[in-house]
């Protein structure tokens, strides 16, 4: 199982239905929100800030005016 370190440190279970959910979040649609998160070359162990930015990236490459959204879409903190 690949694992996502987080901003707090702790190491988390690469979920991209999550990626999908934070997508649609900032006003992506579902469709779009599932190629984009198939498209992104992950690795084991990459930070939530380096997942974000390619996250944005692949974005980018659709939709870029949604892009835009996502980047100002508010981050959870940790502590939540």
């Amino acid at each position: 199982m690949h694992m996502t370190t987080q901003r707090s440190g702790q190491e988390e279970p690469f979920r991209r239905d999550k990626i999908e959910r934070s997508m649609v979040g900032a006003g992506i649609t579902q469709e779009i929100a599932q190629l984009d998160a198939t498209d992104i070359k992950y690795r084991d162990g990459m930070t939530t800030s380096e997942l974000r930015k390619r996250v944005i990236g692949a974005i980018k490459n659709r939709q870029p005016k949604a892009a835009k959204g996502y980047e100002s879409h508010p981050r959870k903190s940790h502590t939540e």
